[in-house]
């Protein structure tokens, strides 16, 4: 699998396991669904080869765009979901992005996870990032009720939600208590 020049391979091996073991991964899904065809499209037209014609491809990309995914012809060009992942912008200056997810359907070896162990990852990726003083890391994470890995943004919404909540009922016992001495007031003005 291919992308950018890039290769990856991840097998599991160490004391559980005594043969290597692929994990099948799917980059499908990956692009938030507004990016894919609203914000990212590709030319006009059938043959994105000739669409393109003309262009250059980047130093360091070992295919041309339109030639990114060699298994799904719908997945090229700027349709391409780890294209659109790789290039929206990130809010802050350390990020992460997802890569793929892991497919269980395929790996019902995995039997609903990664077992405890070592894990050998091979990447072969030609894009510079010392020029930068980047750094790159992989992690293996999974997603909750709340998304990824940071809790933040639900903590603060069910803060949020519990406080409309106590507002609410408070402005409803006092506009209650208000009617009620209103009414009261219109009655025995009779």
């Amino acid at each position: 699998k291919q992308w950018y020049q890039r290769r990856v391979a991840i097998t599991a091996g160490g004391t559980e396991v005594d043969v290597d073991l692929k994990i099948n991964y799917t980059r499908q899904g990956i692009a938030w669904p507004s990016d894919h065809g609203d914000k990212f499209r590709n030319p006009l037209g059938d043959d994105l080869a000739y669409a393109f014609n003309g262009t250059a491809k980047p130093v360091n990309w070992g295919k041309p765009v339109y030639e990114l995914d060699d298994k799904n012809s719908n997945n090229n060009g700027f349709l391409n979901e780890p294209l659109i992942v790789w290039m929206r912008v990130a809010a802050f200056p350390t990020f992460r992005k997802v890569y793929s997810y892991i497919d269980m359907s395929i790996n019902t070896e995995l039997d609903g996870g990664l077992d405890e162990g070592t894990y050998r990852l091979k990447i072969n990726y030609n894009y510079p990032v010392l020029y930068y003083n980047s750094k790159k890391y992989f992690v293996l994470s999974t997603t909750s009720l709340f998304g990824g890995r940071n809790l933040m943004i639900g903590i603060v919404y069910l803060i949020t939600g519990s406080l409309l909540l106590l507002l609410a009922i408070t402005f409803t016992c006092i506009v209650k208590k208000d009617l009620q001495s209103v009414l009261s007031n219109l009655g025995g003005g009779h």
